[in-house]
């Protein structure tokens, strides 16, 4: 059930040009998180901006009652939300459906792949944490992709959660030399039996359609424009298959922003 809390921010960092981590304290909505799902943060502390921002939960020590996000300024929403270093952060939450991780049969002979694109990483560290919890690293393949190398975010802490990374960079800098999705491509052969992305609207096409090529499950997560975030204004609509054929629209806000793979209208 998504509450409205205001966490005391303990951390502040510019992890990646125009890329910030913020940490608050938030007991109950630690407690409560589940990875994929997302918070609805006030910028300011007075009406201007006016709507809330939604961003993805990147980490959570529920131990400690922590919560983590990590988000690109895009705007002047981000912006003001990036200046903020210390006080109180107004934040709703946890909102959407995240990742399903119960279903699976970690201790079986088949792999997973965990795949993000640019700022896409932030949500799969989160499902990673869960991960690590329920399944033995070397099982797990995480490829992230960006632009250029400065762009990659958290390798060195999923490395440091016992997790193997390949790194995909469009100039070359790191790792492979293009997209992403090739990188995918050529570890599909080697026992990927599901696999979880996050990022940009065109990997995640390419993502989803190498799955259904390959006829391997999987889960995306999708990055859409959300103005309420708890599903009454439905900008956030869009088109999935439905059962018996045709489509339908479903809201991201409330109905993702994970979804099946197969599901996703491109």
């Amino acid at each position: 059930m998504a509450q409205l809390v205001q966490g005391e921010i303990t951390g502040h960092m510019e992890r990646a040009p125009g890329i910030f981590k913020l940490e608050f304290i938030a007991p109950s909505l630690a407690a409560l998180a589940q990875p994929g799902q997302f918070l609805h943060i006030r910028c300011s502390e007075g009406n201007d901006p006016l709507l809330r921002r939604p961003i993805s939960i990147h980490a959570v020590d529920r131990d400690r009652g922590r919560v983590s996000i990590l988000f690109q300024v895009v705007g002047r929403g981000t912006a003001l939300l990036a200046r903020q270093k210390t006080g109180l952060l107004d934040v709703m939450g946890p909102l959407g459906r995240g990742f399903t991780t119960g279903n699976h049969d970690f201790n079986g002979t088949g792999g997973i792949a965990v795949v993000g694109g640019g700022i896409g990483a932030a949500p799969l560290f989160f499902l990673l944490q869960e991960l690590a919890r329920c399944s033995d690293p070397a099982r797990v393949k995480v490829l992230l992709g960006a632009r250029s190398a400065d762009q990659i975010l958290v390798k060195e802490e999923i490395e440091n959660m016992g997790f193997f990374t390949e790194l995909a960079t469009d100039d070359g800098s790191a790792g492979y030399r293009g997209p992403v999705t090739e990188l995918l491509l050529r570890r599909l052969p080697e026992g990927v039996s599901y696999i979880y992305a996050c990022g940009p609207a065109p990997m995640l096409k390419a993502v989803c359609a190498l799955l259904g090529e390959a006829g391997i499950p999987g889960e995306v997560s999708l990055e859409e424009r959300m103005a309420c975030g708890v599903g009454a204004c439905l900008s956030c609509a869009f088109q999935v298959k439905a059962e018996g054929g045709g489509t339908h629209y479903r809201r991201a806000c409330v109905d993702g922003p994970v979804f099946p793979a197969g599901e996703v209208v491109w």
